[in-house]
């Protein structure tokens, strides 16, 4: 509960500075970096605080591509798009989510309009914005392999899953 809590108030007090600006514009190309302006500034703020945060898991490993972590690690939310949800609407998604999984994965659904569809939009966002976010990538030839990554990244993990996914779940779970 705690957590949701603190994920609220990083919400509704997000901002990017000069600096998040530079470590962006230094690991992504200009195709990728559109997709991460794209979101709204509590997922980019997300995203940055995800890839710090991996940057210092992935510390001492000798195992882990860096680049390939920190480009996924920026775009692995990319599937929320700017104006798409409401922050409200996000809100109700992710408490459904954690009152009724099963109710609020089957009422999830693609599309907008009137204020019930918005919101079912907002559930089909919250379960599948990791595809989204493949998808988005792969439009416009980003790494087949960060593109992967980013598209598996709410999956279950798997014995052969790369190391820079490994990292991605656990700094996405801190944050």
């Amino acid at each position: 509960m705690f957590k949701r809590v603190k994920q609220v108030i990083s919400a509704l007090t997000a901002t990017i500075n000069e600096a998040d600006r530079d470590f962006v514009s230094q690991h992504l190309l200009p195709s990728e970096q559109k997709l991460f302006w794209n979101m709204n500034e509590p997922d980019q703020r997300h995203a940055l605080n995800v890839a710090y945060t991996a940057l210092r898991l992935a510390e001492e490993r000798t195992d882990i591509n860096q680049q390939l972590l920190i480009q996924c690690a920026l775009l692995h939310d990319v599937g929320k798009v700017k104006g798409d949800v409401s922050t409200f609407d996000k809100i109700v998604a992710v408490m459904a989510h954690k009152a009724a999984p099963h109710w609020a994965e089957k009422w999830a659904r693609q599309g907008r309009g009137s204020r019930i569809d918005n919101l079912r939009h907002a559930f089909y966002t919250y379960f599948y914005h990791a595809k989204r976010s493949s998808f988005l990538l792969k439009q416009i030839n980003c790494n087949p392999v960060a593109a992967a990554i980013v598209g598996s990244h709410h999956e279950a993990p798997a014995d052969n899953d790369p190391p820079e996914l490994t990292v991605l779940r656990k700094a996405d779970d801190l944050n």
